[in-house]
């Protein structure tokens, strides 16, 4: 990562995270987002303990058909904003007063799979609470945990990369790659043709190439031209 990147990273609760965003040359510079899908997971291992990890689950689910709704609709960042503030922001708060009750009751032992749940959520909730204030960040990271995927399982052959200047080009290659994924696009023609065309592009131009715009351009092309049909008189 650049050493002057500025704005919000979302992770899950990794303390690594914390400590490198308070270093002298990023305080202040990085605001991180939870991932609800890693306080979620922690509950669905505890629900056979009891009702309590049961209820947080079926809450969050809410939430989740809230997410489902708005992508259905193709909702942009304001409109997700607004609808999370209407919706979304009562069953977090909800779910906040019961874990904060848990936690004073001290119901559950603070290693118990439950209260184990509980002390991450907690821990993790101003950081959870930030895609409610911002429709740019989705409810978890599942995205991007499914895209480095295959770069993970195989990281212990990968672990060393040569130098610094290695690392940040493996970056981008995976993030390249991972869009052309997302977008449903062959990552082999894509770069193919990115490198044939490149040279030619300028800095008002390169935006064509993305991922996205490239399928788009490409889906253009491959529709079947309409046939003109001569009216009979």
């Amino acid at each position: 990562m650049p050493a002057d990147f500025t704005g919000l990273i979302q992770c899950d609760g990794y303390q690594a995270y914390e400590s490198f965003i308070q270093s002298p040359v990023r305080k202040g510079q990085i605001q991180l987002a939870g991932c609800l899908a890693h306080a979620r997971r922690k509950f669905f291992e505890a629900q056979a303990e009891g009702e309590d990890a049961r209820w947080v689950l079926e809450q969050m689910q809410q939430l989740y058909r809230i997410e489902a709704k708005l992508r259905e609709a193709r909702a942009g960042p304001m409109e997700v904003r607004a609808a999370r503030q209407e919706h979304s922001a009562p069953v977090m708060e909800r779910i906040h007063h019961k874990l904060q009750s848990l936690r004073q009751s001290r119901k559950h032992l603070p290693r118990s799979l439950t209260g184990t749940a509980i002390s991450y959520a907690l821990n993790q909730w101003d950081k959870l609470s930030v895609y409610l204030r911002d429709g740019r960040v989705c409810i978890d990271n599942n995205r991007i945990e499914n895209a480095i995927r295959p770069s993970a399982i195989g990281k212990k052959n990968w672990l060393f990369m040569g130098d610094p200047k290695s690392g940040d080009r493996a970056a981008v290659f995976y993030t390249l790659i991972g869009n052309c994924h997302r977008e449903g696009i062959n990552a082999t023609a894509y770069l193919t043709d990115l490198f044939t065309r490149l040279p030619m592009e300028t800095n008002r131009t390169v935006h064509r190439l993305t991922p996205k715009a490239w399928a788009a351009e490409q889906r253009a092309q491959n529709q079947p031209q309409a046939k003109h049909c001569t009216p009979t008189l």
